[in-house]
Protein backbone atom coordinates (compact mmCIF):
# COMPACT_ATOMS: atom_id res chain seq x y z
CA UNK A 1 0.00 0.00 0.00
CA UNK A 2 1.13 3.43 -1.02
CA UNK A 3 2.17 6.22 1.39
CA UNK A 4 -0.38 8.23 0.33
CA UNK A 5 -3.58 5.68 0.31
CA UNK A 6 -2.23 4.92 3.86
CA UNK A 7 -2.22 8.55 4.84
CA UNK A 8 -6.19 8.42 3.64
CA UNK A 9 -7.11 6.72 6.94
CA UNK A 10 -6.83 10.41 8.39
CA UNK A 11 -9.50 11.90 6.53
CA UNK A 12 -11.60 13.21 9.44
CA UNK A 13 -15.53 12.04 9.60
CA UNK A 14 -18.27 15.01 8.11
CA UNK A 15 -21.99 14.77 8.40
CA UNK A 16 -22.68 13.51 5.00
CA UNK A 17 -20.75 10.47 5.04
CA UNK A 18 -22.92 7.44 4.65
CA UNK A 19 -22.64 3.70 4.78
CA UNK A 20 -22.68 1.79 1.70
CA UNK A 21 -23.08 -1.82 0.58
CA UNK A 22 -20.51 -3.04 -1.28
CA UNK A 23 -20.33 -6.38 -2.72
CA UNK A 24 -22.35 -9.74 -3.48
CA UNK A 25 -21.22 -12.22 -1.03
CA UNK A 26 -23.66 -13.97 0.89
CA UNK A 27 -22.00 -13.37 4.35
CA UNK A 28 -22.18 -9.31 5.28
CA UNK A 29 -18.90 -7.88 6.96
CA UNK A 30 -19.97 -4.49 9.26
CA UNK A 31 -16.40 -2.58 9.70
CA UNK A 32 -16.79 -0.01 12.92
CA UNK A 33 -14.48 2.99 13.13
CA UNK A 34 -12.83 4.64 16.37
CA UNK A 35 -13.37 7.64 18.27
CA UNK A 36 -13.02 10.46 16.00
CA UNK A 37 -12.07 8.79 13.20
CA UNK A 38 -13.78 7.90 9.72
CA UNK A 39 -14.74 5.55 7.56
CA UNK A 40 -12.17 5.92 6.00
CA UNK A 41 -9.92 4.76 8.48
CA UNK A 42 -11.75 1.63 7.83
CA UNK A 43 -11.61 1.79 4.09
CA UNK A 44 -8.52 -0.81 3.95
CA UNK A 45 -10.09 -3.46 5.73
CA UNK A 46 -13.79 -3.29 3.63
CA UNK A 47 -11.69 -3.37 0.46
CA UNK A 48 -10.15 -6.38 0.97
CA UNK A 49 -13.71 -7.87 2.82
CA UNK A 50 -15.06 -7.26 -0.44
CA UNK A 51 -11.90 -8.43 -2.70
CA UNK A 52 -12.16 -11.44 -0.96
CA UNK A 53 -15.52 -12.73 -1.81
CA UNK A 54 -17.32 -10.64 1.47
CA UNK A 55 -20.22 -7.92 1.15
CA UNK A 56 -19.43 -5.41 3.25
CA UNK A 57 -20.80 -2.39 4.89
CA UNK A 58 -18.22 0.21 6.73
CA UNK A 59 -20.38 2.05 9.08
CA UNK A 60 -19.88 5.82 9.97
CA UNK A 61 -21.08 6.87 13.54
CA UNK A 62 -20.49 9.95 15.08
CA UNK A 63 -18.58 8.38 17.78
CA UNK A 64 -17.35 12.17 19.87
CA UNK A 65 -21.37 12.76 20.36
CA UNK A 66 -23.04 9.86 20.89
CA UNK A 67 -23.25 7.80 24.28
CA UNK A 68 -21.93 4.17 24.37
CA UNK A 69 -25.88 3.00 23.82
CA UNK A 70 -26.73 5.23 21.08
CA UNK A 71 -23.95 3.72 19.12
CA UNK A 72 -25.26 0.01 20.11
CA UNK A 73 -28.56 1.05 19.13
CA UNK A 74 -27.36 2.00 15.64
CA UNK A 75 -25.33 -0.80 14.91
CA UNK A 76 -28.38 -2.97 15.92
CA UNK A 77 -30.54 -0.99 13.92
CA UNK A 78 -28.21 -1.80 10.82
CA UNK A 79 -28.08 -5.59 11.64
CA UNK A 80 -31.71 -6.06 11.89
CA UNK A 81 -32.00 -4.40 8.11
CA UNK A 82 -29.48 -7.03 6.75
CA UNK A 83 -29.73 -10.37 8.50
CA UNK A 84 -32.44 -11.27 6.78
CA UNK A 85 -30.50 -10.98 3.37
CA UNK A 86 -26.77 -12.86 4.26
CA UNK A 87 -26.30 -16.42 5.83
CA UNK A 88 -23.54 -14.82 8.16
CA UNK A 89 -22.50 -11.16 10.01
CA UNK A 90 -19.13 -10.58 10.61
CA UNK A 91 -18.03 -7.34 12.53
CA UNK A 92 -14.62 -5.67 12.23
CA UNK A 93 -13.55 -3.12 14.32
CA UNK A 94 -10.71 -0.48 15.25
CA UNK A 95 -10.48 0.99 19.01
CA UNK A 96 -13.97 2.23 19.95
CA UNK A 97 -15.59 -0.11 17.90
CA UNK A 98 -14.62 -3.10 19.54
CA UNK A 99 -16.22 -1.65 22.61
CA UNK A 100 -19.10 -0.83 20.65
CA UNK A 101 -19.59 -4.18 19.98
CA UNK A 102 -18.77 -5.87 22.92
CA UNK A 103 -21.66 -3.85 23.95
CA UNK A 104 -23.94 -4.94 21.38
CA UNK A 105 -23.24 -8.67 21.70
CA UNK A 106 -24.17 -8.59 25.81
CA UNK A 107 -27.29 -6.40 25.41
CA UNK A 108 -28.64 -7.08 21.61
CA UNK A 109 -30.20 -10.43 19.83
CA UNK A 110 -27.61 -11.26 17.54
CA UNK A 111 -28.23 -14.83 15.64
CA UNK A 112 -27.21 -14.13 12.31
CA UNK A 113 -23.39 -12.93 13.50
CA UNK A 114 -20.49 -15.61 13.17
CA UNK A 115 -17.31 -13.53 13.41
CA UNK A 116 -15.80 -10.78 15.66
CA UNK A 117 -12.36 -9.42 14.74
CA UNK A 118 -11.58 -6.13 17.21
CA UNK A 119 -8.22 -4.12 15.89
CA UNK A 120 -6.69 -2.47 19.02
CA UNK A 121 -10.21 -2.19 20.90
CA UNK A 122 -9.83 -0.76 25.00
CA UNK A 123 -11.58 -3.56 26.45
CA UNK A 124 -10.34 -2.69 29.93
CA UNK A 125 -10.37 1.02 29.61
CA UNK A 126 -8.15 3.56 28.42
CA UNK A 127 -5.28 4.54 30.68
CA UNK A 128 -4.94 8.39 28.72
CA UNK A 129 -8.76 8.75 29.94
CA UNK A 130 -7.73 8.05 33.42
CA UNK A 131 -4.98 10.57 32.81
CA UNK A 132 -6.37 13.41 31.48
CA UNK A 133 -8.64 13.37 34.52
CA UNK A 134 -11.03 16.28 34.97
CA UNK A 135 -8.86 18.58 31.66
CA UNK A 136 -11.41 20.41 29.54
CA UNK A 137 -9.13 18.32 26.56
CA UNK A 138 -11.65 14.99 28.05
CA UNK A 139 -14.31 16.98 27.34
CA UNK A 140 -13.41 16.66 23.40
CA UNK A 141 -13.74 12.93 23.29
CA UNK A 142 -17.67 13.64 24.22
CA UNK A 143 -18.97 10.85 26.41
CA UNK A 144 -17.01 8.42 25.23
CA UNK A 145 -14.08 10.46 28.12
CA UNK A 146 -16.47 9.21 30.12
CA UNK A 147 -17.48 5.75 29.69
CA UNK A 148 -13.90 4.64 28.24
CA UNK A 149 -12.08 5.46 31.84
CA UNK A 150 -10.26 1.84 33.41
CA UNK A 151 -12.95 2.44 36.09
CA UNK A 152 -15.81 2.64 33.57
CA UNK A 153 -14.96 -0.51 31.23
CA UNK A 154 -14.41 -2.43 34.45
CA UNK A 155 -18.22 -2.84 35.20
CA UNK A 156 -18.68 -4.75 31.92
CA UNK A 157 -18.65 -7.98 30.85
CA UNK A 158 -15.40 -10.10 32.17
CA UNK A 159 -16.08 -12.58 29.16
CA UNK A 160 -16.10 -11.84 25.62
CA UNK A 161 -19.59 -13.45 24.13
CA UNK A 162 -19.31 -16.88 23.83
CA UNK A 163 -21.88 -17.06 20.88
CA UNK A 164 -19.20 -16.10 18.21
CA UNK A 165 -15.60 -16.26 17.12
CA UNK A 166 -13.28 -13.60 18.30
CA UNK A 167 -10.55 -12.33 18.07
CA UNK A 168 -7.96 -9.44 18.76
CA UNK A 169 -5.24 -7.45 17.10
CA UNK A 170 -3.65 -5.28 19.32
CA UNK A 171 -0.10 -2.84 17.97
CA UNK A 172 2.50 -2.13 19.69
CA UNK A 173 4.42 0.67 18.10
CA UNK A 174 4.52 4.25 18.90
CA UNK A 175 5.02 6.55 15.76
CA UNK A 176 3.20 9.35 17.59
CA UNK A 177 4.32 9.76 20.75
CA UNK A 178 2.11 12.46 22.58
CA UNK A 179 0.15 10.63 25.02
CA UNK A 180 3.10 7.42 25.14
CA UNK A 181 4.01 8.99 28.79
CA UNK A 182 0.76 8.08 29.91
CA UNK A 183 0.39 4.43 29.09
CA UNK A 184 2.17 2.11 30.81
CA UNK A 185 3.43 -1.07 29.37
CA UNK A 186 3.80 -1.98 25.61
CA UNK A 187 1.39 -0.11 23.70
CA UNK A 188 0.52 1.70 20.15
CA UNK A 189 0.65 5.09 21.62
CA UNK A 190 -3.06 5.22 22.14
CA UNK A 191 -4.07 1.34 23.90
CA UNK A 192 -1.91 -0.53 25.84
CA UNK A 193 -1.96 -4.13 24.71
CA UNK A 194 -2.89 -5.59 28.02
CA UNK A 195 -6.57 -3.71 27.46
CA UNK A 196 -7.23 -6.21 24.85
CA UNK A 197 -7.18 -9.05 26.45
CA UNK A 198 -10.52 -10.53 28.15
CA UNK A 199 -11.28 -13.94 28.91
CA UNK A 200 -13.39 -15.93 26.34
CA UNK A 201 -11.40 -14.88 23.19
CA UNK A 202 -10.35 -17.33 20.35
CA UNK A 203 -7.42 -15.70 19.16
CA UNK A 204 -5.06 -12.86 19.96
CA UNK A 205 -2.44 -11.59 18.12
CA UNK A 206 0.30 -8.52 19.25
CA UNK A 207 1.97 -6.92 15.61
CA UNK A 208 4.75 -4.06 14.89
CA UNK A 209 2.20 -1.68 14.40
CA UNK A 210 0.59 1.42 15.60
CA UNK A 211 -2.51 2.80 16.55
CA UNK A 212 -2.64 5.66 14.12
CA UNK A 213 -2.12 3.48 11.36
CA UNK A 214 -3.03 -0.17 11.98
CA UNK A 215 -6.27 -0.15 9.62
CA UNK A 216 -3.66 -0.10 6.85
CA UNK A 217 -1.02 -2.02 8.00
CA UNK A 218 -0.76 -5.22 5.32
CA UNK A 219 0.60 -7.95 7.55
CA UNK A 220 -2.99 -6.83 9.55
CA UNK A 221 -4.87 -6.58 6.65
CA UNK A 222 -3.65 -10.11 5.70
CA UNK A 223 -4.28 -11.55 9.02
CA UNK A 224 -8.01 -10.10 9.48
CA UNK A 225 -8.65 -11.87 5.62
CA UNK A 226 -7.37 -14.97 7.32
CA UNK A 227 -9.86 -14.73 10.20
CA UNK A 228 -12.76 -14.05 8.67
CA UNK A 229 -11.79 -16.60 5.83
CA UNK A 230 -10.95 -19.69 8.78
CA UNK A 231 -11.32 -18.54 12.18
CA UNK A 232 -7.61 -17.89 12.73
CA UNK A 233 -5.22 -15.10 12.79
Amino acid sequence: MSRLNQLGVLRMPMPWHKGVKRGNGDELVVCLHGLWRSKWAMEPLAKQCVSSGFSCINLPYPSFRNTLEQMVERLDLLIQKEAPNYRKIHLLTHSLGGVIVRRYLDTCSHEKCSKVLMIAPPLQGSMIIDWLGNSPLRKVLGPAGDFLSTAQMAGECSTFCQDVESAVIMGDRVKIPLLHHAIEGDNDGIVRVQSGKIEGLNDFKIMHADHTFITSNPEVLESANRFLRTGKL
